[in-house]
């Protein structure tokens, strides 16, 4: 079993679909991060960081997270953000959580349109989707929400969603309480589900450059 877990989660620029610009993926514009080491928080970072690619934020966007443009303008550059996260993540020991997946693979598209290297393991080995855990051990036909999850624990009523930070922590907030459900994480190899999520957006990737040289 890995000594650390680093419960992780960021938020993404997002746009009415009429409204987003052409060739638009999702920004990460702030990031937040939950360390714990045999069930004791160690550390936590959180940081807005300033998108460039399309840098003015979304009416939606502003709403669903309370994000304001001045406050990604003053956020940190993306590769610096990274550099905060790995300096905190060390693989050997490291589990890392997510609630879903898809932090991990807008991370993976974000680095990529950054040149920046996917900080964590290729397969991601060390990756564990709490939604998917929670849902199979509680015999969800679907994946709930995070905050259905906190809430059905009756600890959703002080806490503030869509905000990176708040996020990671309610995640860990729902492993501890799996856990005195007496579920226990046993760490598997790589989901096929990662491999083929890579695969579609590869794929999506092709069909937007196509698109464009078609345009």
């Amino acid at each position: 079993m890995k000594e650390r877990y680093i419960f992780i989660d960021f938020e993404f620029t997002t746009f009415e679909r009429k409204e987003a610009p052409k060739g638009f993926f999702h920004e990460v514009i702030e990031a937040g991060m939950v360390i714990v080491e045999e069930d004791e928080i160690i550390d936590t970072f959180s940081s807005l960081v300033s998108p460039v690619f399309f840098p003015q934020l979304g009416e939606k966007c502003v709403n669903l997270t309370g994000i304001t443009q001045e406050d990604v303008t003053g956020g940190m550059d993306f590769t610096e953000m990274i550099d905060e996260v790995l300096a905190r993540y060390i693989p050997e020991k490291t589990t890392l959580v997510t609630w879903g997946d898809l932090d991990m693979r807008g991370l993976r598209r974000n680095c990529r349109e950054h040149h920046v290297k996917f900080p964590f393991s290729v397969m991601l080995e060390d990756w564990l989707d709490l939604s998917k855990a929670y849902q199979f051990y509680y015999g969800y036909k679907d994946t709930p929400g995070l905050w259905y999850a906190l809430d059905k624990y009756g600890l959703a009523e002080s806490s503030q969603t869509h905000r990176a930070l708040d996020d990671a922590l309610a995640t860990y907030k729902v492993m501890q309480m799996m856990q005195k459900d007496r579920w226990i994480y046993t760490p598997q190899t790589p989901a096929m589900q990662t491999s083929i999520a890579d695969l579609m957006e590869g794929q999506m990737a092709l069909l937007e450059k196509l698109k464009q040289q078609l345009s």
